[in-house]
């Protein structure tokens, strides 16, 4: 499968998701109800919900489930967009084009907005997913560690903080930020599938190099004069955990193809 193929498949899966998303926002006469809805429904890749997706195919997930995970992970990356815009933080106007929560209401509302949004994401791993006790309690509280003060929080504490952009730097925080939740992503579905523990590790390792392949991209288009040495380092580094990867996967025995596409398709991704 070429990249624009599943590019294809990701663009339609996307406004299947939409829908199903958007099913979890009622129209309330409420401030605060619509700048929750403007939070979340002002766009957006939907790559982690894509990527819960593909790997369900692979593990025989049904898409109901694999659809209701992935607006659970959608509603607290959002969170997580919503609170990284704000002027305290990294103080953005306008994301994919559009005004910023904050921006566009102002900022108690766009904290409270972000509030809800996450709380919002446990109440559909609680409520919505029909599982049984185990594997429910086991997503939730992998849930709530790696968008911990040891996962998604000490990403933005640390990079708030830095003063240093050099790629060591870039490199742990773009695992504390971007790749936990992909590792959520793909372990969730290993959790789901009954995995053991080596392949829950194994699972949890692919999404992390997935959300740092990711990031990666994201950072060389962000990042236009980014040194010579600094871009070199990392697309060997981006290589390795490429190559890191392969092998994983074929240790789990996934033999679904999209599955390879999509990795293919992330070395070279536009973000």
């Amino acid at each position: 499968m070429q990249a624009f193929e599943i590019e294809a498949v990701h663009n339609k899966f996307t406004k299947k998701f939409n829908v199903e998303l958007h099913k979890y926002f009622t129209k309330k006469n409420s401030l605060l109800n619509e700048s929750i809805n403007y939070s979340i429904m002002a766009g957006g890749k939907r790559f982690r919900p894509f990527l819960i997706h593909i790997f369900s195919k692979a593990f025989n997930i049904s898409t109901s489930t694999s659809i209701k995970i992935g607006i659970s992970v959608e509603m607290l990356h959002n969170y997580s967009l919503v609170h990284d815009d704000l002027p305290a933080m990294d103080n953005d106007n306008y994301r994919r084009g559009k005004k910023t929560t904050h921006f566009k209401y102002n900022e108690y509302i766009a904290i409270l907005a972000g509030c809800g949004l996450l709380t919002m994401s446990y109440q559909v791993l609680s409520s919505s997913i029909k599982v049984e006790n185990k594997k429910k309690i086991a997503l939730i509280t992998r849930l709530t560690e790696i968008s911990g003060d040891d996962g998604l929080l000490k990403g933005q504490f640390e990079d708030l903080s830095s003063n240093s952009i050099k790629y060591q730097n870039r490199i742990r925080i773009n695992k504390l930020k971007t790749g936990l939740l992909m590792s959520y992503c793909t372990e969730a579905v290993g959790i789901i599938a009954g995995c053991n523990k080596l392949e829950l590790k194994l699972l949890r390792q692919v999404g992390l190099n997935i959300g740092e392949i990711f990031q990666i991209s994201d950072d060389f288009n962000d990042e236009p004069k980014m040194s010579t040495k600094e871009k070199k380092y990392l697309i060997q580094y981006r290589l390795q955990i490429f190559s890191q990867t392969l092998r994983s996967l074929k240790k789990l025995g996934i033999k679904n193809n999209q599955v390879y596409d999509l990795l293919d398709y992330l070395m070279e991704l536009k973000v």
